[in-house]
């Protein structure tokens, strides 16, 4: 009854196979279509989404509410005391507040921690299994985010965006840019730095921007062994491409291919394709 327990959200990227491996439970990010509220992954599949993308109302996101939060809390307080619940960067999502106004409410039922990740994608989805498998091993709530605290500043994540139009859509870029950035064929290169996104690079082409990842990739975890997930945007082959490129520079401990969810393929749109590494 002393086990913790591992909660996370679906931005967090973590595919359906894992989360059952590590019994890892995953709080769904809303996506607001208009008048219609779905939740992600559970009742709006990749191929409504895209469709949606591109249709006359754009998709938007929020936080889980505390309500989500404490609905998986209680759960778990029927077979464990402990709860750590990992989350995006908090310096780009409200999700990890929400938890916490959950947490703070069920302080009589169960201890819950809340853990901003200060990263995004499976960045914290590599920290959820990270738990769960200190979880496992028996180790108690201090233990885990003393382990965590370890792996989290170890971190890199960089992402090629194929076009500007859905961060513009989205409202991460004003139209002004977009247009500008349109204009001269400029795809942004961005790393997750601090759990804020920075660009560090602009090229002229996609498959540039892609290349640029790679040696930005490589760069960052030398030839130190790494864990390495591939997120892509409805682009599975290109996905599958840019991994082999992967290969070729890192030495890659374990691989994960995975599609990115709504809520962040509504910012980068279909051909986004990132890649998280966690070196050992």
């Amino acid at each position: 009854m002393n086990r913790v327990k591992v909660v996370t959200d679906s931005a967090s990227g973590l595919p359906k196979d894992i989360e059952k491996e590590y019994e890892i439970i995953v709080v769904p990010i809303p996506i607001q279509v208009g008048e219609q509220s779905y939740k992600e992954n559970v009742d709006l599949s990749a191929e409504k989404f895209y469709r949606r993308l591109d249709g006359n109302v754009m998709p938007k996101t929020s936080s889980p509410s505390p309500g989500d939060f404490i609905e998986a809390y209680r759960r778990l307080a029927k077979v464990a005391s402990e709860v750590i619940s990992i989350h995006v960067t908090a310096k780009g999502s409200g999700t990890c507040q929400a938890a916490k106004v959950a947490a703070d409410s069920m302080a009589e039922e169960i201890n819950v921690c809340v853990y901003d990740s200060n990263t995004v994608s499976m960045g914290a989805g590599f920290l959820s299994i990270e738990a769960a498998k200190a979880a496992f091993e028996g180790l108690d709530l201090d233990q885990i985010k003393e382990r965590l605290d370890t792996l989290k500043h170890k971190i890199r994540a960089f992402v090629a965006i194929p076009t500007l139009k859905y961060l513009q859509k989205s409202g991460r870029l004003s139209h002004g840019q977009a247009i500008f950035g349109s204009i001269l064929s400029i795809k942004p290169v961005i790393e997750v730095r601090d759990g804020i996104l920075e660009v560090v690079d602009r090229v002229r082409s996609h498959p540039r921007a892609l290349e640029r990842v790679v040696e930005l990739a490589a760069d960052a975890v030398s030839s130190i062994p790494a864990r390495v997930a591939v997120m892509h945007a409805n682009s599975y082959e290109e996905a599958m491409k840019f991994a082999e490129q992967l290969k070729e520079r890192i030495d890659i401990r374990q691989l994960i291919i995975a599609e990115v969810g709504a809520s962040l393929a509504i910012h980068g749109g279909p051909g986004m394709i990132g890649v998280i590494l966690l070196p050992d």
